[in-house]
């Protein structure tokens, strides 16, 4: 993923400033990555990854540093989008979501609103955030390797898929273009926590506080829906390692769907999306997972 972002740095050098900064930084980590990979290689030769401590530094680099480097990634992707400024499919999701159910989800789904529906869906929305840390730690823990690595692969390759296509189909969300931004506070208030944690998410997603056009500055990554993609991912492995959080991310991935329709950040065509996405990275999960042992016997 760093060389195809490094390709599109320099590809389009003549509008992204400080394009060769992010070309340098982006081969420095691959090389870094590189020797990282090979040096615990090499000393997993003659120890088995089960006797080297989790608290080794060396093990905790190897195994989390693609966890560190997301968010990077994920903001290279901002920036190259941010300064080609590409058409806004917005519009056409729109009309999908009419097309299919005759009105806006985002809209009908308003006649539900209430204080504490509003907190529990956006705590739901939030937990996305440290999920795959979460789930990751559940595994590493309990020394869980092969299941880590595989979680790992199929997590990030469907980021890495999602970012791609978000260069192609960039989108702000429904609560840009069928609700007032700055409106939401008023219309769907939480009860303690709501306003900070969208706040939160409008950080995140690249929106100064205050500015007449925050469409201007969000990270345009509605299509596919990221949010409802790792959740049912994380559902899925949980059920195929058999852990006991399958049964909390059963009905959070539920609560998740509802939760990106409800608080305005997807239309249903970007879970549809994201669903899609989800088939095709477990398929390619079990073709280059298809000679390696990935147990499912134990319970955590």
């Amino acid at each position: 993923m760093l060389l195809i972002l490094t390709a599109v740095f320099a590809y389009h050098n003549s509008v992204i400033s400080y394009w060769y900064v992010f070309c340098a930084v982006n081969l420095i980590l691959v090389w870094a990555i590189w020797r990282l990979a090979d040096l615990y290689g090499r000393k997993t030769e003659s120890v088995k990854d089960e006797d080297i401590k989790n608290s080794s530094p060396l093990k905790i680099l190897r195994y989390w540093y693609g966890v560190a480097a997301i968010l990077y990634i994920f903001k290279q992707v901002y920036i190259i989008v941010y300064s080609l400024k590409p058409m806004d499919w917005d519009s056409v999701f729109m009309r999908m979501d009419f097309g299919l159910f005759g009105l806006n989800p985002t809209q009908w789904s308003y006649q539900f609103a209430n204080p504490s529906l509003t907190e529990f869906l956006q705590i739901i929305y939030l937990y996305y955030y440290p999920m795959i840390a979460v789930f990751g730690l559940e595994l590493y823990l309990w020394h869980r390797y092969k299941e880590f690595k595989y979680t790992i692969f199929i997590l990030f390759f469907s980021f890495f898929v999602s970012y791609i296509l978000y260069l192609f189909f960039p989108a702000n969300g429904p609560r840009f273009h069928l609700h007032d931004f700055y409106s939401i506070n008023t219309e769907l208030p939480g009860i303690f926590l709501t306003e900070h944690l969208r706040d939160f998410i409008n950080f995140g997603e690249s929106i100064p506080p205050g500015v007449t056009n925050p469409q201007d500055y969000v990270q345009r990554d509605a299509m596919p829906s990221l949010h409802t993609i790792t959740a049912f991912l994380i559902m899925y492995l949980s059920a195929k390692f058999r852990s006991k959080s399958f049964y909390f991310y059963l009905p959070y991935f539920f609560c998740m769907v509802a939760a990106t329709i409800y608080l305005r950040y997807h239309y249903v065509v970007d879970i549809m999306g994201g669903l899609i996405i989800c088939a095709f990275t477990i398929m390619v999960g079990m073709i280059v997972y298809r000679n390696k042992d990935i147990l499912t016997s134990k319970s955590t």
